[in-house]
């Protein structure tokens, strides 16, 4: 399983602290309007910021974090086709996050954990 979303850093702050720009989160599916025009962050959304918040973090460089949850692992990265935007890749385990770890040159996909 490898899944990736493209989050502008401001829906991403959004989705960690309530606070920041929602505008494309609700486009995007991963946030819905109720009917009292709150917005509230989906299920799937909710469930990444909650293993984000509870995982075991790595910062490889200034940008590029591993995560070690403990449902899946995770990636996150800046998303080169567009400023200002992050790409965060889910992964099932930690043997698959050390393979895309290989793939992104750190040699043997380990981490300082």
């Amino acid at each position: 399983m490898t899944t990736s979303l493209i989050l502008t850093m401001q829906e991403w702050q959004y989705a960690l602290t309530g606070e920041g720009d929602v505008a494309q989160l609700c486009e995007k599916g991963f946030a819905k309007r109720d009917e009292s025009g709150a917005i509230a962050v989906g299920p799937e959304l909710r469930l990444i910021v909650e293993e984000y918040s509870s995982a075991n973090i790595d910062e490889i460089t200034a940008e590029l974090t591993a995560l070690r949850g403990k449902r899946f692992c995770m990636l996150i990265e800046p998303y080169p086709l567009i400023r200002e935007t992050l790409k965060i890749s889910l992964f099932k385990d930690n043997a698959a996050l050390s393979e895309a770890l290989v793939e992104r040159g750190f040699e043997d996909g380990k981490t300082s954990s």
